[in-house]
């Protein structure tokens, strides 16, 4: 979920794998019976205990890795608290942090292609959806040619 503060910061969390760490938008894995922004709700109050308010899916991408085919859909949406984020979900997740836009190329953000939609959120129209087509990701679902920082 694209999560913004009034400053316009997107909330993003640090995820800690054993080939590195990267930084995401919130978001998981649909369970069965559950719609995509039901999915979006529970993954934000399971990563981060804060209740979320979706809006409107903003984009799709796609990524191929050696099992499997993931569909990301990506909404954006309002955090509902103004307290400190509570880890519950600590497996690989180090933080939770508000980012400006502007920083997202010059960390290690994935996926990259989702960052003009971040930053032109405000322009899109209401119903726009942007298609990122296939990321340009290696086997290790990092971007091709990034160093893992």
């Amino acid at each position: 979920m694209i999560a913004r503060d009034p400053d316009g910061r997107v909330l993003l969390l640090q995820h800690i794998r054993p080939h590195g760490r990267y930084r995401v938008l919130p978001g998981g894995g649909v369970d069965y019976g559950e719609t995509i922004e039901q999915a979006a709700a529970r993954e934000v109050l399971e990563e981060l205990n804060a209740e979320c308010e979706i809006d409107r899916l903003v984009a799709v991408g796609e990524l191929f890795l050696s099992e499997r085919h993931v569909v990301d859909f990506f909404y954006s949406g309002t955090i509902k608290q103004n307290r400190p984020f509570e880890i519950l979900h600590s497996e690989g997740i180090g933080e939770a942090e508000w980012v400006s836009p502007d920083e997202l190329e010059k960390i290690n953000f994935l996926p990259p292609e989702v960052i003009p939609v971040i930053k032109g959120l405000d322009d899109m129209e209401k119903g726009e959806i942007a298609y990122l087509g296939r990321y340009n990701v290696g086997p290790s679902g990092f971007a091709v040619g990034e160093e893992i920082r």
